[in-house]
């Protein structure tokens, strides 16, 4: 009982140190915003109340100003009180006129009054930072200042105005890294004004210059080039560069932006008619975002519910739906409202009308307006009309028909002349029928003219493609079949020569070799009789000794089988005693002296069964002696083994003594590390580097009790731990932090490794 306070004391200690990291260890005069942001709003207010310095109470002000403005689910009063810190911060910064200071506390002053809905004060606090640094000569400042001021405004020309601005001040500083992110954002500009040519050339602009600068986060400029490939049509490069995307991604490491990517992948798919490529690719984009959410989840969700329930996968998409609910749930209403009809049309397709209606109408009194709302109001018209409930579908019907139709698409236009055709009939008025199917035609044919165009453009291009390829292999053919004709007349020619030379030096050769010859074939003969005899002598010494050295090679396998056997002998004896005592520590000290002959004793095995004489596979070995200890203790489901470790080949002596610190410190992780019921997890590496071996072992168990002493302990597993580590003339450290560590490092003379790979079980 005791133990478990000091633990728990001991825990809380150490996390309330964590918890104030920042305020102990950190100047945070020179943390970023992005840094301090991280911090929780109680942190922040407490560096507030304890510093006196002004420059950093106005950074921690406008910290805190942007957590609360971007806390989740924010109300009025949190943009209230962002407002309130921002003011403070500028209050701070223009008093005591801290200069360096004035363009950031405009950029989030800007930002807030837009998100809060008054742009013209937003566009008026950037224009005040903007001012200050021209005035100042500072240009990458004013640049960034536009950048940001055009983020936050909805009018494309503007923003590409606010951008120029931006590019040509970074151009006169030579920031070429800038400049290649400000040609990627006007990019992005011109593509949603379906510039798309325009917006392709200003990629493969960026992309030109972020090579040059070997910049590595080069693929949120593929995912955009996808993007705008999707839009031209072009579905074989909008895959090429969503690839692309991914793979920058992933060898950078960034796990985070990896379902954005693979869910553009799968819209490209999705364009090419490759449904099974789409499905696969959505999946992946939502394993992912259940780790790293973003934005994106609920949408990818609602694609791969649609397309799960196509191919008949109704429950699957059902469990899926349930699953993301649990592990990620809906950040906001949006997300709610696209769950809730996710579901519907689940139970819809199970034909469970009850729990579709349900979920249909769960949010349908709340939906505004916009081409999303427009598509759920018709999924509601479309499950009345299908349920013969025509009254309920006009009443969804007329809340469509109340907005603005400049926001339908052709698709939109074409249902909703379709659904108000259904409701007519239903109502018996034909006359207006009849007028919105001759509407819902006319659309159908426009949509199908459209599709045959697009189709036929898109043929046009596989078309010219091809010829251009065609073109291209011809031209590289006749290029390669003119450097084979010239080739070819070049080596004969050289031959030719080469032959002349060759042929006189021969003549002169064989002249000089047959007036040699006659001189020394006597003395050729003598000395072939000799040296058959000394070759036959030699091979009778060469067989005596190949059997001398299969016969050694015998007995040492025979010895370490015998040794081996005596080993288990021995283990055998032990456990026989074993069961005819009854105090606990006698039969605990037999088990691990069992434990201890094991590990010697598959060094033995691993002796005579090997080829290779005298060496020991330490990773092979390393891995039967772990096997043997989970067996042993039972507890290996509750505790999973993280093994990486290069192949190498070790003597005898040295693999007996790492094999038993192995015995002695999985021993202790078995016997103290996760009392009870509890799991955890226990890493494994062995690395060669040069001429040492380094050696760990950790876990994240309970680890050793406060002001424990290894040296003094009186633990006979450390004491051979440390009496190894000796005999090996090792480093040796034990460390307790979040488990217990136990490195070791030693120095080996011959390395002997076949391949070195990385395993993990």
């Amino acid at each position: 009982m005791c133990r478990k306070i000091i633990l728990t004391i001991y825990w809380t200690a150490v996390l309330f140190l964590l918890s104030n990291y920042y305020c102990l260890g950190q100047d945070i005069r020179h943390m970023t915003y992005w840094e301090l942001y991280k911090l929780s709003s109680k942190q922040l207010l407490r560096l507030i109340d304890q510093q006196p310095e002004d420059s950093v109470k106005a950074k921690l002000l406008i910290a805190l100003g942007t957590k609360t403005e971007y806390k989740p689910g924010s109300i009025k009063e949190d943009m209230d009180s962002a407002r309130k810190y921002l003011g403070e911060a500028e209050r701070i910064i223009m008093q005591q006129d801290l200069y360096w200071m004035k363009s950031d506390i405009a950029e989030y002053l800007g930002v807030m009054y837009f998100n809060s809905g008054e742009p013209e004060k937003g566009r008026a606090a950037f224009a005040k930072g903007i001012d200050f640094c021209r005035k100042a000569g500072y240009k990458e400042q004013e640049a960034a200042l536009w950048i940001e001021m055009a983020k936050c405004e909805d009018d494309g020309d503007i923003r590409l105005t606010y951008q120029d601005k931006a590019l040509k001040l970074f151009r006169s500083v030579n920031n070429r890294l800038k400049e290649a992110e400000t040609v990627k954002e006007m990019a992005d500009v011109h593509l949603n004004q379906g510039k798309y040519e325009l917006s392709e050339n200003e990629l493969n602009q960026a992309l030109l210059i972020y090579k040059d600068l070997g910049y590595k986060r080069i693929y949120f400029t593929y995912d955009l080039l996808s993007a705008v490939y999707h839009w031209k049509g072009d579905f074989a490069k909008a895959q090429e560069n969503a690839i692309a995307a991914i793979q920058a991604a992933e060898k950078q490491k960034d796990s985070a932006m990896l379902g954005t990517f693979y869910w553009r992948l799968a819209v490209a798919y999705k364009d090419a008619k490759n449904h099974v490529k789409n499905q696969e690719y959505l999946k992946k984009s939502l394993s992912v975002q259940l780790n790293h959410p973003s934005a994106l989840l609920y949408h990818v969700l609602a694609e791969l519910t649609d397309q799960l329930i196509i191919s008949g996968q109704v429950k699957e998409a059902l469990d899926l739906l349930l699953l993301v609910n649990k592990q990620q749930p809906p950040a906001d209403i949006h997300d709610r409202i696209s769950l809730s009809f996710s579901t519907a049309d689940c139970y819809l397709a199970l034909k469970d009308y009850d729990h579709a209606e349900f979920y249909y109408l769960q949010y349908a009194d709340i939906l505004g307006s916009g081409d999303d709302v427009n598509t759920d109001l018709i999924k509601i018209c479309r499950f009345y009309l299908g349920r013969q409930q025509y009254k309920k579908a006009a009443i969804y019907l007329k809340r469509i028909l109340d907005d603005n139709p400049e926001h339908w698409d052709l698709t939109t236009s074409r249902e909703v002349s379709l659904l108000r055709f259904k409701v007519d009939s239903a109502s018996g008025n034909l006359l207006s029928a009849m007028k919105h199917l001759q509407h819902y035609n006319k659309l159908a044919d426009s949509a199908f003219a459209i599709e045959k165009v697009k189709q036929a453009e898109e043929m046009q291009a596989r078309f010219d493609l091809q010829n251009k390829e065609k073109d291209n292999e011809l031209l590289r053919e006749q290029s390669a079949l003119q450097a084979k004709t010239i080739e070819k007349e070049t080596l004969v020619r050289n031959v030719i020569i080469a032959g002349c030379v060759i042929l006189l030096l021969l003549l002169a050769l064989l002249y000089n070799r047959y007036r040699v010859k006659i001189k020394t074939n006597a003395i050729l003969e003598g000395q072939k009789a000799e040296i058959r005899t000394a070759y036959l002598a030699q091979e009778k010494l060469v067989g005596e000794k190949s059997k001398l050295l299969n016969e050694k090679e015998f007995l040492l396998k025979e010895i370490h089988h015998r040794v081996k056997n005596n080993l288990q002998l021995t283990m055998s004896l032990l456990n026989t005693q074993s069961k005819y005592l009854n105090n606990e520590a006698a039969i605990q000290a037999i088990n691990d002296s069992q434990h201890r002959l094991r590990s010697i004793s598959l060094v033995h095995q691993k002796l005579y069964q090997g080829e290779n004489e005298g060496l020991i596979n330490i990773k092979s070995y390393m891995y039967e002696m772990l096997e043997y200890l989970k067996d042993s203790f039972g507890a290996g489901r509750r505790m999973r083994f993280n093994l990486s470790m290069d192949e190498v080949d070790l003597d005898v002596g040295k693999a007996v003594s790492l094999g038993l610190i192995l015995n002695e410190a999985v021993t202790n992780i078995f016997k103290y590390a996760f009392p009870g019921s509890s799991q955890g997890q226990v890493d494994i590496i062995l690395r060669v580097v040069g001429s040492r071996i380094f050696f760990s072992i950790s876990d994240n168990g309970v680890g050793l009790p406060p002001n424990f002493d290894v040296a003094s302990s009186g633990s006979l597993g450390l004491s051979l731990i440390h009496l190894l580590s000796t005999q090996l003339e090792g480093d040796l450290e034990i460390k307790s932090n979040n488990g217990v560590q136990i490195g070791l490092t030693f120095g080996i003379k011959d390395v002997h490794v076949a391949a070195v790979i990385a395993a993990v079980d």
